[in-house]
């Protein structure tokens, strides 16, 4: 059997923990910024037909 030291395997737990976090974060900066460049994006098309 193989020993993993409780150190060891505490500080894999936390980096673990700070990726999920930091890719929770990742995903909502990305999705709002999704979000405000679609918004902006359907705005200049109304106000492309409102030209025409």
């Amino acid at each position: 059997m193989v020993s993993v030291d409780f150190k060891e395997e505490r500080n894999n737990i936390l980096v673990g923990i700070l990726m999920i976090v930091l890719s929770i974060l990742f995903l909502f900066f990305m999705g709002r910024s999704m979000v405000q460049s679609t918004q902006s994006f359907w705005n200049g098309c109304v106000m492309e037909h409102l030209l025409d």
